[in-house]
Parts: structure tokens; C-alpha cells; sequence
């Protein structure tokens, strides 16, 4: 509510759902949720994020508006189209949220500025939606951006007000637990291989009770004695001391061997077949049914992007999905000369669908 206005009815929020706190009935607790910079660092994450935002990117932008379409495929002075939404979609793959303003030279669009989410407030005031974009880089704080000019792509937007249904939440939010056990599991194998030869060993002194100082001294001089380029070697102790190696638990030896249950969670997440991620995924499928699952999967991500920019810019755009679908235009192919063979068209027009593909 404003001094100026008390009957003006405001609110406002970051674009960004990954909140550090949640309030509980025993008051603000951590969120631990998973940060992109996380995200990136986790082989399973960074290869499906990246073949899904790759794989879009790549696809071109088609439509009866030819302004909007050279847009689209030429939206940045600083990138090329693919590394442009590439980055958009991993916007919308890590945070929920994709941001783009709408650049226009004497009121024509001229391009289309990437904002990080976190730079970003909706706001709503007297049922009236703009956003704040604050200061980031050398980009200038903007205020009361109308929403005709700023392109926000989201997936699952959900929550009990309408501030909350603005904001879209990352599949990231469901793998939190997943991701966490991967970690840990991670840590154990790398501490144990850290160890070498001689990653669990004990040695015991019989005889009296050593001190702090004594116990590190015998610990350092076994390591000295059997590393480096000792490792390998005959081992040989003083009388008075036992040598044993203490051995993995079993079961958390077969837990480690059996962490592509994690991979499987991190791809039905994310919408795509787990075969893609270098599973053994089902193999009673064709690569044709993985290949349309796959295809599938990326509907969740294509169509609120599609939506948002349509419903922006206009003119009936779409995303050519034969580039997704048969990169190497194998089916096309195939298509083409079963059509010449059914005589459904002359090899004169199977010669110009070719062309006009670029296949010959």
C-alpha cells in the first residue's frame, strides 16, 4: 500500500523459488535445495541438461511473422542463436525461470537481453504486472518493465497466491535428496581410493599405552615406510606390532556399486529416457520408441517456452522439431523414396523436397 495511494493493493516477489529458508511451525529452517553452480557439477545433471538445452537450441524458429522469426533466430549482438537459448533454456532447466527483455529501437524489436532470475522482482500493483530488473554487470537497474516487454518463461508454476502462480519451479526442487545421497556416496569412494593401497589400516602396540605424540609418531613413520616409492614393497614390522586392514561394509560396498538407481531418478525427473544418460535403460525398447519418449520429453520444456513467446510476440511461431526428431534426415529420407515408390509424388518433386531440405 503506497502514502500517496492507501487504496492501492501491492505486491511483489524475487523470480526465483529456490528460497535459502522455508518458515515451519518451529520457525525458518534451511532449504536445501540444489544451486545451479551445484548442478553443473554433478556429471548426471550437467548431461541432461545439456543434451536437452542443446537439442532445443539447435532447432530453428519458423512462423508467419518474419520479424519475429529473424528475432528468434538471430536474438543477441553478443551470441550465436544456438549458445543464446541454450543459455535461456538451462535458465529454465536449473531455476524454474527464463528471462528475456524485450529490446526495441523507435518502438521495433531489436533484440532480446538475457536477465539472470536473480536480478529480477515481479511486481503487481493494482492488479497490474511489471518487473523490476536490479543492476547486474554493466546493465543498468530498470523499474516498472511492463510485461509486454519482458518474455518470462516458467514450467510448473504453482502456489496459493497470485504472485506464487508467476513463479516456476526447477525439477532441481525434486532431486534434492537424490542428489545429496550421490554426494556423500561420492565422498566415501573418493576417500577410500585417496587411501591407495592403505586406505583403512590398523596397527597395534601390545605393549603400554602411547600418547598422542607417540601414536602420530608410528602412524607417520609406517607411512613413510610403506608409501611413495615404498608402496608395493615387503612390508616389515617390530615384533611387538600387529598389522590388519579394515574392509568396506558390505552392504555400503553394494550400495556404491549400485548408484544408477540416482541416474534413473535425475532422468524420470527431467522427462527423459535414462538410456540417454548412459544407463542400461529398457532394453525391450526400439531406439525409434527411446527416440520418441525422448522427443516427448522435451514438450515440457518447448511448449511454455513457445507459449510465452507467441503470446508476446505473435504471428504463429513454432519450433521446427524435424532437426530434434532425424538430425541426419534419415527418416526424411526413407519417407521420400517410399512416396516416389507408392507414386504419391513425381522423383521431380522427391528431387525439390530433397533440395529444399538440404539433404542434396
Amino acid at each position: 500500500m503506497s502514502l500517496l495511494n492507501p487504496f492501492e493493493k501491492r505486491s511483489s516477489t524475487p523470480a526465483i523459488s529456490t528460497m535459502p529458508y522455508i518458515f515451519t511451525e518451529k520457525g525458518f529452517v534451511p532449504n536445501n535445495l540444489i544451486s545451479a553452480t551445484q548442478a553443473l557439477k554433478n556429471s548426471d545433471l550437467y548431461s541432461v541438461t545439456s543434451l536437452i538445452s542443446s537439442d532445443i537450441a539447435g532447432a530453428r524458429f519458423k512462423g508467419t511473422n518474419s520479424l519475429a522469426v529473424e528475432l528468434l533466430n538471430h536474438p543477441s549482438k553478443f551470441n550465436n542463436k544456438v549458445s543464446y537459448w541454450q543459455t535461456a533454456l538451462l535458465n529454465l532447466l536449473l531455476n524454474g525461470n527464463s528471462f528475456m527483455l524485450i529490446e526495441r529501437d523507435g518502438g521495433v524489436v531489436s533484440g532480446l537481453r538475457m536477465i539472470p532470475s536473480n536480478a529480477v522482482t515481479i511486481d503487481i500493483t493494482d492488479d497490474v504486472l511489471t518487473y523490476d530488473i536490479n543492476a547486474f554487470d554493466e546493465f543498468p537497474t530498470i523499474n516498472n518493465v511492463p510485461a509486454s516487454d519482458m518474455i518470462h518463461a516458467k514450467i510448473m508454476a504453482y502456489g496459493d497466491t497470485q504472485l506464487d502462480m508467476l513463479i516456476g519451479h526447477s525439477p532441481l526442487e525434486a532431486l534434492a535428496n537424490e542428489i545429496n545421497q550421490q554426494n556423500q556416496a561420492n565422498k566415501l569412494s573418493l576417500t577410500t581410493l585417496k587411501g591407495a593401497i592403505n586406505p583403512t589400516s590398523l596397527i597395534k602396540i601390545p605393549e603400554g599405552t602411547l600418547s598422542k605424540e607417540a601414536k602420530k609418531a608410528v602412524r607417520s613413520e609406517f607411512e613413510e615406510a610403506n608409501t611413495g616409492e615404498n608402496a608395493g614393497r615387503v612390508m616389515v614390522l617390530d615384533q611387538s606390532a600387529d598389522f590388519s586392514t579394515v574392509s568396506i561394509n558390505a552392504d555400503v560396498a553394494k550400495y556404491l556399486a549400485n548408484l544408477d538407481w540416482g541416474r534413473t531418478q535425475i532422468a524420470k525427473t527431467f522427462g527423459v529416457p535414462d538410456s540417454y544418460l548412459n544407463g542400461s535403460g529398457d532394453q525391450q525398447s526400439s531406439l525409434d520408441q527411446i527416440s520418441a519418449l525422448y522427443v516427448g520429453g522435451l514438450n515440457r520444456y518447448i511448449e511454455p517456452l513457445m507459449s510465452e513467446l507467441n503470446f508476446k510476440l505473435g504471428g504463429d511461431l513454432q519450433l521446427d522439431m524435424a532437426q530434434i526428431m532425424d538430425y541426419s534426415n534419415t527418416t526424411f529420407k526413407e519417407d521420400v523414396l517410399n512416396w516416389v515408390d507408392k507414386q504419391i509424388i513425381t522423383p521431380s518433386e522427391a528431387r525439390e523436397l530433397l533440395a529444399r531440405r538440404g539433404v542434396i
